[in-house]
């Protein structure tokens, strides 16, 4: 089941979002001694972060890793890696240890090996994974029939991590070689919170929500399954 937040300013989204975030981490480093939040790129979320960095936690004890990356270097403006770094490991948070997804391998088929192993070390459940949407239905990077999303989502996988190839678009743009988490790597966490904004997204989700292939909106994979909890944030 999925419950869903609405919104309707982003400032409110963000505020309460940054406190329930705090309070998921609290919990897991009082019940475990430890937490693991999984985190997305994209401008969207930054506001999030942001906050989220300003928090009084345990930093030390906390591990950041992402949920996705395009295969490109940190100090790319793309990377995934380089936005996590410039707007949630700063301030309080900057004590936090992170796990990327890029290695030094020239394809993201061939770092696979070592990323899989990077996210084997971190500590399990992962305690919540904060995901978006696009338009076309993908989360994370599992895209609509994109080479290696078969494999994502496949139930006797369970590697935590899977090298993808989009499939061109103008969702993708010209960066389709990514890093993801699989279906179940995105299983082995506590909660899982969708973030989005806008009135366009917010038609997709609802489109998603229905019945209809996985491999058309993978998004449906998460949103259709009772392992975990799914929380919406949403705001215009």
């Amino acid at each position: 089941m999925v419950r869903e937040f609405h919104f309707e300013q982003r400032n409110h989204l963000f505020t309460t979002l940054a406190a329930e975030c705090q309070d998921f981490i609290s919990e897991s480093l009082s019940k475990q001694g430890s937490a693991t939040l999984l985190v997305s790129g994209g401008t969207t979320p930054a506001p999030l972060y942001n906050a989220l960095s300003k928090m009084e936690l345990a930093w030390k004890k906390v591990k950041v890793a992402l949920v996705d990356e395009r295969w490109v270097s940190p100090d790319h403006e793309a990377s995934n890696e380089g936005l996590i770094k410039r707007t949630l490991l700063i301030n309080n948070a900057k004590a936090a240890t992170f796990t990327g997804m890029k290695t030094n391998s020239n394809s993201a088929s061939r770092g696979h090996s070592e990323t899989e192993a990077n996210y084997n070390a971190l500590p399990l459940p992962f305690t919540v994974a904060i995901v978006g949407m696009g338009n076309d239905g993908h989360t994370a990077s599992l895209f609509p029939y994109a080479d290696g999303l078969a494999t994502a989502l496949k139930p006797s996988n369970e590697q935590l991590t899977v090298a993808i190839k989009a499939k061109p678009s103008a969702v993708t743009g010209p960066l389709t070689e990514r890093m993801s988490l699989t279906l179940a790597g995105l299983m082995k966490c506590d909660r899982i919170i969708i973030l989005i904004t806008g009135e366009d997204k917010l038609a997709v989700f609802d489109q998603a929500m229905k019945p209809g292939p996985v491999e058309e909106m993978p998004i449906r994979a998460i949103l259709h399954q009772e392992q975990v909890p799914v929380e919406l944030y949403w705001a215009p």
